[in-house]
Order: C-alpha cells, then sequence, then structure tokens
C-alpha cells in the first residue's frame, strides 16, 4: 500500500466530509456530528492550514485530520496549544496503519508550531502510545469537565506550565446546530441511525 500525506485541498473538500460522516456514523450518538464540523472549521481564521491533511492509500482518500488554534490558561498568562479533530479513517482501511502514520505524521509536524502542548479528548488507551497523557495529571484542566480521564494532553514543551494550575477550553466551531445538521445530511446519502451499545449515554 502506497499511502501519501498532504494538505487538504478544495478539490478534496466533499470525499473529506463523506468520509467523516462514515467514520463517525452511529459511533458516538445515532448518525454523527463530524462531518458538519469539518465543514464548518474550514473557513475558520484559527484552523491550522499546513494542519489540514488528508491521507491518500493508492489514490484513494482514506484519511483526514484538522488542527486548530487553542489556549491554555492561569492566572491570566495564556499560552498557545493545539486540538485536533475530527480525526477520522475511513471504516474500510482501519487496522492497516493510516491512522498511525497520519497521526504521527502531523504531530511531528505540530511539535514545531510553536504551540505548547496539543489537547484533545479521546481513549487514552489508544492515544497513550503517542505520547499523550491525562491532563489533569500534568495540571491542566479540561473546563467542561475537570476530572475527565478523556481529556488528554500531549507535551511539546513541560517546562513553560511553570507547575501553575493550567484550563483548556474547546475552541468555537465545534458546536452543533441540530436544525443546520438535518439540512445538511440532506445532501448525502440516506443513512440509518442507530441506537448502539457503547454510543455516549447509551
Amino acid at each position: 500500500m502506497s499511502l501519501i500525506i498532504r494538505r487538504e485541498e478544495e478539490k478534496d473538500h466533499r470525499a473529506v466530509e463523506e468520509l467523516t460522516r462514515e467514520a463517525f456514523w452511529n459511533v458516538y450518538h445515532p448518525g454523527a456530528t463530524e462531518h458538519l464540523i469539518v465543514h464548518q472549521l474550514r473557513n475558520k481564521k484559527h484552523v491550522i492550514k499546513d494542519l489540514n491533511l488528508v491521507a491518500e492509500a493508492d489514490g484513494q482518500l482514506v484519511g483526514h485530520i484538522l488542527y486548530v488554534a487553542s489556549e491554555i490558561t492561569a492566572d491570566g498568562i495564556r499560552l498557545p496549544s493545539l486540538t485536533f479533530g475530527p480525526f477520522s479513517i475511513s471504516p474500510e482501511h482501519r487496522g492497516r496503519g493510516c491512522g498511525q502514520a497520519l497521526l504521527e505524521h502531523s504531530l511531528a509536524l505540530a511539535k514545531n508550531s510553536g504551540a505548547v502542548l496539543v489537547a484533545i479528548t479521546g481513549f487514552p488507551d489508544y492515544y497513550s502510545r503517542f505520547g499523550f497523557v491525562k491532563g489533569k495529571e500534568v495540571g491542566v484542566r479540561y473546563q467542561a469537565d475537570p476530572e475527565a480521564d478523556h481529556f488528554l494532553v500531549k507535551l511539546f514543551r513541560p517546562e513553560a506550565l511553570d507547575d501553575r494550575d493550567w484550563w483548556f477550553t474547546d475552541p468555537p466551531g465545534y458546536e452543533v446546530n441540530e436544525a443546520e445538521l438535518q439540512v445538511f445530511d440532506q445532501t448525502f446519502s440516506a443513512k440509518e441511525k442507530l441506537v448502539l451499545p457503547g454510543q455516549l449515554g447509551e
């Protein structure tokens, strides 16, 4: 398998949205919202264009990751951070190393961005292999859920934390309006929304 990682281009937009929808459909809740989030974020100033990346395997689009500028705050001090997501791999290409390659490549680029850290919400068991730790264990807490085990950070400049208590707040663009989602979803092929074990709240 030949894998190419490059910046997303305008010609990729719809294919990336369809990939994202497939990757997240019925995973966290019936249906998906992530394809609308990608659509919304693209035009935001805090999206890092050099870190809006796609992966192609043998000429086929198989993955996408999007980084957004954010910040952590403590005692009136603000430091630059990043967050990423949605991070999508097509269902038929999971387990073949595409996601690992895309994530490792993007994190290597992110390290040179000037950010102190990358903060995400995700599964600790998966992301720990890429150097992520629970934020609360290194003095960075998630404003939405200070004790969350799923709030994770990868530190690029740990000395910058200076033993303070830092807070991370989600940057704008991740909110979803249900009415807008319904209209947007109608431009895609119909898919059945299912309530499945393991979804949030189930």
